[in-house]
């Protein structure tokens, strides 16, 4: 008697899953974070931090973070999403630059 067994399988591949593009989600600019921006933030949250220790929990949370995104958002400014179309194009010459635009 053999110990092996005939196996069938039915087997269906597809293509990768391909993700759609998020064009024209605005970004708080929070790689500008630095030097005189960081303190001016720091001194916005602080005028505008207004939230009580003794209340909720969680309603306290979403006030901070309601209070830190509006600060940023005014210091920092906010970017407008873009295409990104050419990403990773920023170590390219300005020779390759003009060919890429020229095909």
């Amino acid at each position: 008697m053999t110990k092996h067994r005939f196996l069938v399988v039915d087997v269906e591949i597809r293509g990768a899953v391909r993700r759609k593009r998020t064009i024209g989600i605005n970004k708080v600019r929070w790689w500008n974070l630095n030097g005189e921006k960081a303190t001016k933030v720091a001194e916005k949250i602080k005028i505008e931090s207004k939230w009580a220790v003794d209340r909720d929990v969680n309603k306290m949370w979403e006030e901070m973070v309601d209070c830190i995104q509006r600060s940023a958002k005014e210091v920092l400014g906010v970017s407008n999403g873009g295409s990104g179309k050419m990403r990773g194009a920023w170590w390219w010459g300005e020779e390759v630059k003009e060919k890429v635009k020229a095909k």
